[in-house]
């Protein structure tokens, strides 16, 4: 079964695609099924979770060497700085400002948030995990410390304790789009494309304008055996999607679906 994937992010009212394309993956969140090739058979074989950013990318604190100038800095003043240092790209100056920051904070969920985020998008899940744990224990409601940590988790392959993350963020926030995709990428993973289907049904309901629902739900048609409606989902996806290489993501997926069908032959007697 052929299998693609895109990725989404979103914080607060700032709703951002990211036009991310892993070569052979199937669903929009951080967790893509195996799309090049055969299907993987039952959970092996996985490839690695892409990371999706739920907080805005851009947001770290400043390093500065000498004195430090924003030692009476509120947590927030520090997160507003740390924004002109990711988006300049000085990530490990924002990494250590952040460590400075913590120091002098130790108990703000979102300078523990920040700095996870930054751990996840270099690769270092460990630490990302840790100040994670730290997070939600300090705002057990906010949703996207719960769909940051499930990310963590599947980097551990902790699948249970990142699926009952992405429900409790669906629980406090059902319209938060990456804990929906999210949810609904893991779900099928695990083989429970019904389940996966809600997730973008309601998406779909939601917001019949964002393209991003309408592929996934396409893909798990597809690995239900809906033909038609699968192949009407990413002709909708790839007509609302601007972006060329979601397009060519979309024509690609049926053309794939279309080899598949000539390698199976004719079935029903002919049909």
């Amino acid at each position: 079964m052929a299998r693609t994937a895109i990725f989404i992010g979103k914080h607060g009212m700032n709703a951002t695609i990211v036009r991310r394309l892993l070569p052979g993956a199937l669903c929009l969140g951080l967790w893509p099924l195996a799309a090049a090739g055969p299907a993987p058979q039952g959970n092996k074989g996985l490839p690695p979770i892409m990371h999706v950013d739920p907080l805005d990318e851009g947001r770290g604190s400043a390093l500065h060497r000498g004195g430090n100038p924003h030692r009476r800095l509120s947590p927030e003043q520090h997160l507003r700085v740390a924004a002109q240092h990711l988006a300049a790209g000085r990530v490990p100056q924002a990494l250590a400002a952040l460590g400075q920051a913590l120091s002098q904070y130790p108990d703000s969920a979102e300078l523990h948030g920040m700095r996870a985020s930054i751990e996840l998008q270099r690769g270092d899940a460990g630490a990302a995990l840790a100040d994670l744990e730290a997070a939600v224990r300090l705002d057990p409601d906010n949703a996207l410390f719960r769909v940051m940590r499930a990310q963590a988790y599947l980097r551990f392959d902790r699948r249970k304790e990142a699926l009952a993350d992405l429900d409790t963020a669906v629980h406090i926030d059902p319209d938060l789009v990456p804990a929906r995709f999210n949810r609904g990428s893991l779900l099928a993973n695990l083989g429970r494309e019904r389940q996966a289907l809600e997730d973008f049904d309601y998406l779909i309901r939601r917001d019949p304008k964002l393209p991003a629902p309408y592929f996934n739900r396409g893909a798990m048609y597809h690995a239900l055996g809906q033909e038609d409606a699968a192949r009407a989902d990413i002709q909708t996806f790839i007509r609302l999607s601007e972006a060329e290489d979601w397009k060519r993501a979309g024509r690609d997926l049926l053309k794939a679906w279309d080899r598949q069908a000539r390698e199976a032959g004719p079935k029903d007697g002919g049909r």
